[in-house]
């Protein structure tokens, strides 16, 4: 799975997407641990797990209550009767959600048996028995392309612009995914908090929506969390195999980065001149927008990124807002 880092100059701020045909699962679930007792040497271990087992039990009930009353109104028909006009409202609530999100529930399920994928060498014997009986040369090529192609390999690859260097690389994204820990923290605290309240709505009549949606959010952050302590936790210990450098996303970034700048420089001199400029200024930021869009655009196309335009306009709209 290809993972891309890079900054959006609008926001002064990185973010990362992945490419749409994902390694990880799509669907995100969570499926509680069983976990068997086999000797009372290991009581204090199985209890541990138990205890997380229950945790994530109760939060697979949770997501069960929400999927329930989600389906009542997925047949409905927008704006049509109550349940119509609850699709709608949902409808608009999900248009809200940060696209980030997404991206960083696919890191949730990483763990230390997937991170790097394993290649067996059984016919390793028969490979040096082979080449004794080649030239030195090809040898060396057959034993090299041998090794590239069964050496252990990561589940997925950050690439990031050539002229950053792997250490800023590696900071930008330990920025950016300390960041998201503390936001997807806080949400989670307070749709919890709002459990009650919304569970009250029950008495209403039509689906408790309200239930659904705040439980449907505080699963959607867990998961996020979830997602940004591995990628946090991983980048640091084989950043080195993760991260790679790319010169494409450069050449097609480094016009942007320019023209930031002199937009900026464009800015400042714009603020001392009279209030009847107002209306040329948003002209002139309009006219950046779609400048910085181009690079995105011509990025997504060279290296085939389908999507990565429309998450950056919508990054752009919701952190706007």
């Amino acid at each position: 799975m290809r993972v891309f880092l890079f900054k959006i100059a609008s926001k002064q701020r990185w973010t990362i997407y992945i490419e749409k045909s994902e390694f990880f699962s799509k669907k995100i679930d969570i499926e509680p641990t069983i976990v068997e007792t086999t000797s009372t040497s290991n009581n204090n271990i199985n209890s541990f797990s138990q205890s997380q087992s229950k945790g994530v039990f109760i939060l697979n009930k949770l997501k069960n209550i929400a999927t329930e009353s989600r389906n009542e109104i997925d047949n409905a028909q927008d704006g049509v009767g109550l349940k119509g006009k609850l699709k709608s409202l949902l409808s608009y609530l999900e248009s809200k959600i940060h696209p980030e999100e997404a991206v960083l529930q696919q890191f949730s399920k990483i763990n230390d048996n997937n991170i790097i994928k394993k290649h067996h060498h059984h016919h390793h014997h028969n490979h040096n028995h082979h080449f004794q009986h080649q030239d030195k040369n090809e040898t060396v090529q057959h034993q090299f392309k041998h090794f590239n192609e069964h050496r252990d390999k990561a589940s997925f690859t950050i690439f990031y612009p050539s002229n950053i260097g792997y250490r800023r690389a590696n900071r930008f994204s330990q920025v950016l995914m300390r960041q998201k820990i503390r936001f997807h923290q806080k949400w989670m605290i307070i749709n919890s908090l709002l459990i009650p309240i919304t569970f009250a709505a029950t008495i209403l009549p039509g689906p408790n929506i309200f239930l659904a949606y705040n439980l449907y959010r505080l699963y959607g952050h867990f998961q996020a969390c979830k997602g940004c302590t591995n990628l946090s936790k991983y980048t640091k210990s084989h950043g080195r195999l993760l991260f790679k450098p790319s010169l494409e996303m450069f050449e097609c970034l480094g016009d942007e980065q320019q023209a930031k700048q002199q937009y900026e420089e464009q800015q400042q001199k714009q603020q001392k001149q009279q209030q009847q400029q107002q209306q040329q200024q948003q002209q002139q930021q309009q006219q950046q927008l779609i400048d910085n869009s181009n690079s995105y655009e011509k990025l997504s196309t060279r290296l085939r990124i389908p999507g990565l335009f429309d998450y950056v306009k919508r990054i752009e709209t919701i952190e706007t807002k």
